[in-house]
């Protein structure tokens, strides 16, 4: 089983190539009087901010959800975590969630960004794949 943002994902690419573009035209057609009074600093300032933005995005874009022999893997932005099937207690996927939940026998939760809410059916299904997972690992 394995699941990825749909929208979220269309949504960060496109965000990303219209804020270089935005970035890009910005530049080039800023007037040349007023692009002399733009500092180094003011222009790296933009930059890494245009950067940092783009990190964020594409950290949303490549969240994932899959299962393996050892367990469930989450990928949530940067960061990834693999849950022992042991230590899966279940799939939250509440009416109106942003996103799924998996919840484990300590307590402890990890949010289900690749499934999200607006994806309508394919995260409803992406949840039902990933408990029929977890039965199957659970017997």
């Amino acid at each position: 089983m394995s699941a990825r943002p749909v929208g979220a994902r269309m949504v960060a690419y496109v965000a990303g190539a219209c804020l270089v573009a935005m970035f890009v035209a910005i530049t080039v057609f800023l007037p040349a009087d007023i692009r002399a009074t733009v500092t180094i600093s003011q222009s790296g300032t933009l930059f890494l901010c245009l950067v940092a933005a783009l990190v964020v995005l594409h950290g949303i874009a490549r969240s994932t959800v899959h299962t393996e022999a050892d367990g469930v893997h989450v990928r949530n932005g940067y960061r990834t975590r693999v849950v022992a099937w042991d230590d899966v207690e279940g799939v939250s996927y509440r009416e109106g969630a942003p996103w799924a939940t998996l919840a484990r026998h300590d307590g402890d939760t990890h949010m289900l960004i690749a499934i999200q809410g607006t994806d309508g059916a394919r995260a409803a299904q992406a949840v039902r794949d990933l408990r029929r997972e977890i039965a199957a690992h659970q017997r």
